[in-house]
């Protein structure tokens, strides 16, 4: 799925949906960045976590980080790398992380997996030998790669793909060293996966309404479910509290047709300092207005719902906002529909909107 969102749309909707976290201090940010910490295992390596399917990689020690441009068919994108060497630069162990240029499906998956193994080899020098994909427990697709360098180092790697992102986590053997061996498959066979606490099936309830005839994703999350008008993208995030990382969650889609938005954010209570959740509601209602410059036309309290719900409309030089905003013992929740004017009352949005369901 593609948004289509102008660039200045897509940095309003990231600046709004940050609004939440940037009331716990002045000093504090959001980002999708990674973060390394410490593991309590047998072995004692670092855990490195990236924003994406929740992933956790070991190294040995704390790795290094770089960022570049690669080419893709649109454009250049950012490429992250985490990396680590022994001293002796016998082992070499890398995990980088990009977005695709298109999603993958069924037709195109196996050309662009074949196609960045090509490039690897070149990359190494070695003929590759990739193997059949298979889907693992996460729903993420895993291919095994092997290159025989031409320097007689050998090379391994696994290779995750899953919507439009993909990860390559990957060993360069330049020793005969059983110890050595053993090194570069623990950092392997050791990548983890925690995916967002929802699960995306297919809707099966119909109506006589022709709106909701039409099939739409259901995404249900620990204690509730709501629906979405395609497959919505997801998202780990972390909050940086004074030095302490703390991980929220966001679903959002864009409607290519009528440029709206569907957001759905859920955020830890743990987040923030103040134990006053109606006054951390009223923060956050006052922030987002102030970040966005937008002009409050309404706010209501709703009482339909198993907790009590705020909802704002509000409007911006750029479009119009509908947002419901509402808390329970662990988890601030945030339910957004944004585009113009006609957008944030459709019965798309009414029902995006209402068809909030607690599942206790």
């Amino acid at each position: 799925m593609k948004l289509f969102l102008s660039k200045s749309l897509k940095a309003l909707i990231v600046t709004f949906c940050i609004t939440f976290v940037l009331i716990v201090d002045a000093q504090q940010k959001v980002d999708i960045v990674p973060i390394v910490k410490n593991e309590d295992s047998n072995i004692n390596w670092f855990t490195q976590e990236l924003p994406i399917w929740g992933t956790r990689i070991s190294f040995p020690e704390e790795p290094e980080f770089k960022e570049k441009e690669i080419f893709s068919n649109k454009g250049m994108i950012p490429q992250k790398t985490y990396f680590w060497s022994d001293i002796n630069e016998q082992l070499y162990l890398e995990a980088f992380y990009n977005k695709l240029s298109e999603r993958l499906n069924t037709k195109n998956e196996k050309s662009q997996i074949d196609a960045l193994s090509q490039k690897i080899a070149v990359t190494h020098g070695g003929y590759p030998i990739l193997s059949e994909g298979i889907t693992n427990l996460q729903g993420i697709r895993e291919y095994f790669l092997e290159i025989k360098t031409l320097k007689g180092a050998l090379y391994k790697a696994k290779i995750f793909a899953e919507g439009d992102w993909i990860l390559v986590v990957s060993t360069l053997n330049n020793s005969n060293q059983s110890d050595i061996a053993q090194q570069a498959k623990y950092f392997i066979d050791n990548v983890r996966f925690s995916p967002l606490p929802g699960e995306i099936k297919l809707e099966v309830n119909k109506s006589s309404s022709i709106i909701l005839n039409e099939k739409w994703d259901t995404l249900n999350v620990e204690k509730f479910s709501i629906c979405f008008p395609k497959y919505p993208i997801a998202q780990h995030k972390t909050l940086d509290n004074n030095g302490r990382y703390q991980k929220y969650y966001e679903w959002y889609m864009g409607d290519g047709n009528s440029k709206a938005t569907y957001l759905l954010s859920v955020i830890p209570l743990e987040n923030f300092s103040t134990k006053d959740n109606q006054k951390l509601l009223e923060q956050n209602i006052a922030l987002s207005l102030s970040t966005t410059q937008g002009e409050l036309l309404q706010r209501r309290s709703l009482n339909y719902f198993k907790y009590p719900l705020e909802e704002i409309i509000f409007k911006t030089n750029i479009q119009y906002f509908r947002v419901r905003y509402f808390y329970d013992a662990q988890n601030l929740y945030e339910i957004l529909v944004s585009g113009n004017k006609e957008n944030i009352y459709s019965p798309e949005a009414n029902r995006f909107l209402d068809g909030l369901k607690w599942q206790d």
